[in-house]
């Protein structure tokens, strides 16, 4: 349903978040959504998942997500996020938010992820 999305996007974000009982976690869904994604050309982002409080690490099918998708943010880099900054076991404080979308933000507008940003003249 992506594909007929009027504007059409260029780019198309997800990840799995921490609900590890669903089709997600079968490779054949993963590949089918990247496959739709390049046929409605359509640049397929993948997010990992953050690092909960507790340290807990995602499993490795989610990671093999990274590998197939046209561009990984990987945010393992929340491990390192200080116990103060967490709300509960997998939320952050409103900083790491802000971190998170700079840190998306940056790779979109980079030359690799090839977004291109409207400006005004």
């Amino acid at each position: 349903f992506v594909c007929n999305l009027i504007p059409k996007p260029t780019h198309f974000i997800f990840n799995s978040g921490w609900w590890f009982d669903n089709d997600f976690n079968r490779l054949a869904a993963q590949e089918e959504i990247v496959r739709a994604l390049r046929e409605c050309n359509i640049i397929s982002v993948y997010k990992t998942t953050t690092i909960s409080k507790s340290r807990n690490r995602i499993e490795q099918s989610r990671e093999r997500m990274c590998q197939m998708a046209d561009i990984c943010l990987n945010v393992s880099w929340t491990r390192f996020v200080p116990q103060e900054f967490y709300l509960d076991e997998v939320h952050f404080a409103p900083p790491i938010y802000s971190l998170l979308n700079i840190h998306l933000l940056s790779m979109l507008t980079s030359e690799e992820g090839g977004l291109q940003i409207a400006t005004e003249s």
